[in-house]
């Protein structure tokens, strides 16, 4: 896994990063992946579906993924994936947590308390 430090790179750098991988596929990879979404918003799961056996090749009788398929998958992974995981998920988290509301509490009133 290749780590990037944003705040290191110059302007080039950072266009070759955001661009690179799909993102450079072209338009018509964009389209495809605008259609897709648009057909799961307006379809939920069957369009999941549809889109498996379309990209993968893979027929799916559901989306529900059971503890032992987790693990299975989890025990495939090599150390640094699992590990690159683990970090980008602790990122993500502290990304959205620093972006909650907080709790608050206000009395508006003599005995009144929202």
């Amino acid at each position: 896994m290749k780590v990037v430090d944003w705040s290191a790179l110059g302007r080039d750098e950072r266009a070759e990063v955001t661009t690179r991988g799909t993102a450079a596929a072209g338009p018509e990879v964009t389209a495809s992946v605008v259609r897709t979404l648009a057909a799961v918003r307006a379809h939920g799961d069957a369009a999941v579906v549809e889109a498996t056996a379309r990209y993968d090749g893979v027929q799916l009788a559901g989306l529900a993924v059971s503890p032992a398929q987790v693990q299975q998958a989890r025990a495939r992974l090599s150390p640094a994936l699992r590990e690159a995981i683990t970090e980008a998920a602790g990122r993500i988290r502290t990304f959205h947590a620093a972006g909650r509301i907080t709790d608050y509490a206000v009395d508006t009133a003599p005995g009144v308390r929202c």
